[in-house]
């Protein structure tokens, strides 16, 4: 039998030679709409792309790829690094859970990788939406072998593996290229997990973009005619030595209707307690009536969403990734993402609320994940009462799924400070028909402008 990586690379073209079904695009294109809409809840954070603006400016940048956000350009090696961490920054990103294990990953990472492969190689729609096909199948093919984080590697570590699969495609490599482009990938090294533990930085939300850089460059390389270490993935001291992993099912579909869509920008393991935090607010008439809060989830919850920094997070990220921050800001009001900005993180109330959460893991729900994401939430108040809610699945999966109107809407939401009113229903439009467009050239231009000069006009509605 051919190794791993010719199997791979051999079922990428594969994956590129398909026609897809009318099923299928429609699959595909509401995990697209999903992500431009997280995309754009990103540019809020004017912080990070003044960053951005300082690598596209700073020593050694180069032109030809717009970095999104700050009206500049720079080499592609940045567009690709700059522009995915915007399909991150915001948590709004949806979920694929291995069925085989615990793993899991975020498929629509890979959009914002193919938007700007499809600006810099002037692809149509339907290539695009070809591109983005082969990004979720492969990263939910590696995602059902490998479990990283299981053994101290970043759960996004395999991404520099797909990556210079698709953007090798995407370059037009040849199978032996492909196998290359594997190979360098693996040689550039893996992500670790200390980015998720400890004090959570906003490093956390570079993880898939640093592998997205890498698997690019390998691609790059491979076309140029590098060779990388053979036996990448079962060799020695290859990737099978270090990821915990079973075997991998090239050729078996993962089922991708089985995405998890975020309705909150916080991490997916804080998805179901805001849920039910949210349906319990209602029945709380003061936040001084609460005493204690007792939130009781499955172990994978516990271990993502209570780190040591969760009840003292110092940043965007740690707040997004902290249980208790995210509980405790639901129990106060309507969710928004703003909550998770440092301002409203030193709100007294908000802090004295974090103090009275307990977080512990329900052995019966951690047999239930997956497929359930299970929570129970129980508010003691200062007369005695108890009131308690729970729910097994986060709205957004596909047992209480968002309908496409639902989606829609997440963008219309998120487009609010970029587009006037009148010029949201037409993007929708393009998404939604991405397989007619001769060029992407209307859903670029929005993420293209600059943001960091001034605050934008008033476009008709709030920021996300």
């Amino acid at each position: 039998m051919a190794d791993l990586e010719t199997r791979l690379a051999r079922h990428t073209r594969q994956l590129a030679d398909r026609c897809l079904g009318e099923e299928e695009l429609h699959t595909i294109k509401r995990s697209v709409i999903d992500s431009y809409a997280g995309i754009c809840a990103s540019f809020s954070d004017r912080e990070l792309l003044g960053e951005f603006r300082r690598v596209a400016g700073g020593p050694g940048a180069g032109s030809g790829s717009p970095v999104w956000g700050v009206g500049q350009e720079s080499d592609i090696v940045d567009a690709v690094f700059l522009n995915t961490i915007l399909a991150r920054r915001s948590d709004l990103l949806n979920t694929y859970v291995s069925p085989h294990s615990q793993a899991g990953v975020h498929p629509s990472d890979n959009v914002a990788l193919a938007l700007v492969l499809a600006d810099w190689l002037n692809w149509t729609g339907g290539q695009f939406l070809k591109a983005v096909n082969i990004c979720f199948h492969l990263s939910a093919t590696f995602t059902d072998r490998y479990d990283p984080e299981s053994t101290g590697f970043d759960h996004d570590a395999a991404a520099v593996f797909w990556t210079a699969l698709s953007a090798g495609q995407a370059l037009g490599l040849s199978e032996d290229q492909l196998v290359e482009a594997q190979r360098i990938a693996g040689g550039f090294g893996f992500s670790s997990n200390q980015a998720a533990v400890g004090d959570v930085t906003d490093w956390k939300h570079c993880t898939y973009a640093s592998g997205a850089m890498r698997g690019l460059q390998a691609a790059r390389l491979a076309g140029a005619g590098f060779t990388g270490p053979h036996a990448i993935y079962e060799g020695e001291f290859g990737a099978d030595r270090f990821f915990a992993h079973g075997e991998m099912s090239i050729g078996s579909e993962p089922d991708l209707t089985q995405i998890i869509f975020k309705r909150w920008p916080a991490l997916f393991f804080c998805q179901t307690p805001i849920d039910v935090a949210q349906e319990l607010l209602p029945k709380i008439a003061r936040a001084d009536d609460i005493r204690t809060v007792e939130v009781e989830t499955y172990e994978r919850a516990v271990r993502n969403g209570l780190t040591e920094s969760a009840f003292q997070p110092s940043s965007r990220a740690g707040r997004t990734h902290s249980l208790p921050y995210s509980v405790a800001t639901a129990l106060l009001k309507p969710l928004e993402y703003s909550d998770f900005d440092e301002e409203r993180a030193g709100d007294p109330q908000l802090r004295q609320l974090l103090g009275k959460i307990k977080v512990t893991e329900d052995p019966a729900m951690t047999r239930r994940y997956p497929p359930a994401t299970p929570c129970r939430i129980s508010v003691t108040l200062r007369n005695g009462d108890v009131v308690r809610h729970e729910r097994a699945f986060s709205r957004g999966d596909p047992h209480d799924p968002l309908s496409d109107e639902d989606i829609s809407q997440k963008l219309r939401r998120n487009l609010g400070h970029l587009v006037p009113v009148a010029e949201r229903s037409g993007i929708l439009t393009s998404l939604w028909n991405l397989e007619r467009l001769d060029d992407l050239g209307d859903l670029l231009t929005p993420l293209q402008h600059d943001l960091t000069a001034a605050e934008t006009a008033d476009t008709g509605a709030a920021p996300p």
